[in-house]
């Protein structure tokens, strides 16, 4: 035991004294800061300005009301969009041709044709020199939509504004119901699901490779020779996982601390910085969820470091170890392609037998448990199969490390693989 320990602590003291650890902690906060402010701020902050539009009205019916309706306004109280209108006096191609180049010239910032038989459904044309500023065109689709049907109902001898009373839309608040009581959730629930995942699925490769890469560089140097003539290989890799799987859960610690700050004090900074984003509540967080958290980021750290491990004691470089790592990669990344289906219904006999998968346990019971928090016997049983699962890969690794340590020159086949787990 004093071996392990003594291979922890240099693993440990190794990782965290480098400046990819220290960066990547202080970049973390900040990066988990953006992406929650980003959206908020881009939300509120507007780079409208005034624009020109023209608008040629073959109805000669359109264009007056279409005038009113886009009446938006800038910050400053002026109207943002300025309609101009151009009246037919000959060839329509030849007055489309005239616009273009006032778009080119830019003079106008974009010119909209209404046909003649535009209420009985003629096709309307947007033409300006960049078509994505998809709030401009369903400013203009809304305007004209409001209006067409306004002019086909009075045709009916119906009442536009009656009507209008009569179909306006039902609204919706979606409010989440918990032992904690009932609190409004507008997305919430999804962001941190989303983004607890992601972070679960970045750290475990990522932690998961450091375990691999420090494999490799000890074995190309030839330093494992030496270490391996004081200490047990199984000794060796466990130490080795161990010690980067406490720097990982430091990692974790000061940005779960710095999460806790963020959600106490961060919506009263957003609202003193930005009073338009006052009403953006930041979701609250279930202790639960962060103890969880930890549990599955341990589990699956140690289930994924072993088969890392392994490559890494099977190969000679990095290179070699790619083909290796794409089926490990593989039952990360398909957690991630069932995440939609998951939060759609996470009590589906399907969602909870994908989530029992060992392999898939870390993402997706997480997952669950950020959505609808599963019965103890679904998450108990999960941890016990993800942790029998553990033990049975670290014995048949350890078998694999302890030959693939000390194996140089060609790339180990299927086969050669398999017997070095026969071995005794």
């Amino acid at each position: 035991m004093r071996k392990i320990l003594a291979v922890i602590k240099r693993e440990y003291l190794q990782t965290v004294k480098t400046k990819g650890f220290i960066i990547g902690t202080i970049l973390g906060p900040v990066l988990m800061s953006l992406f929650l402010i980003v959206p908020i701020l881009m939300s509120v902050v507007s780079v409208a300005e005034q624009e020109k539009i023209g608008v040629i009205d073959a109805s000669g019916k359109i264009f007056a009301e279409l005038d009113k309706k886009m009446e938006y306004k800038l910050k400053d109280g002026s109207r943002r969009y300025l309609l101009e209108e151009y009246r037919l006096t000959g060839d329509i191609p030849q007055l489309k041709e005239a616009l273009n180049e006032k778009v080119l010239a830019k003079e106008l910032s974009a010119y909209v044709f209404l046909p003649a038989d535009i209420s009985e459904g003629g096709e309307v044309e947007y033409v300006s020199e960049h078509v994505s500023d998809f709030d401009k065109t369903n400013n203009i689709r809304n305007a004209l939509n409001s209006i067409i049907i306004g002019k086909r109902l009075k045709a009916e001898g119906l009442d536009p504004s009656k009507v209008g009373q009569l179909m306006r839309r039902v609204s919706l608040s979606t409010k989440k119901v918990s032992k904690r009581g009932v609190e409004e959730d507008t997305g919430g629930t999804f962001i941190i699901s989303y983004f607890l995942v992601l972070v679960l699925y970045m750290t475990l490769i990522i932690y998961g490779q450091a375990v691999m890469r420090g494999v490799i560089e000890e074995k190309s140097s030839r330093v494992v020779e030496i270490v391996l003539s004081s200490i047990r290989p199984f000794q060796l890799m466990a130490g080795k996982i161990i010690g980067i799987g406490a720097v990982g859960l430091t990692q974790y610690t000061i940005w779960g601390l710095f999460g806790i700050g963020f959600t106490t004090y961060g919506g009263a900074l957003i609202a003193d910085a930005f009073p338009a984003a006052a009403s953006f509540k930041i979701p609250s967080i279930p202790a639960y969820i962060f103890i969880y958290f930890v549990v599955f980021f341990i589990l699956g750290y140690f289930l994924f470091s072993t088969l890392f491990a392994a490559i890494g004691s099977m190969v000679n470089t990095e290179k070699e170890a790619q083909q290796f790592m794409t089926p490990v990669i593989m039952m990360l990344v398909i957690p991630l392609l069932l995440i939609l289906f998951i939060m759609r219904s996470p009590n589906s006999s399907l969602s909870v037998i994908l989530s029992m998968i060992p392999f898939f346990t870390p993402t997706l019971m997480l997952l669950r448990v950020c959505i609808l928090l599963p019965p103890f016997i679904q998450v108990g049983g999960s941890i016990v199969l993800m942790a029998l699962t553990t033990l049975l890969m670290i014995w048949l690794t350890a078998k694999i490390y302890r030959v693939g340590l000390l194996m140089y020159g060609k790339r180990p086949r299927i086969r050669e693989i398999i017997k070095w787990m026969r071995y005794k």
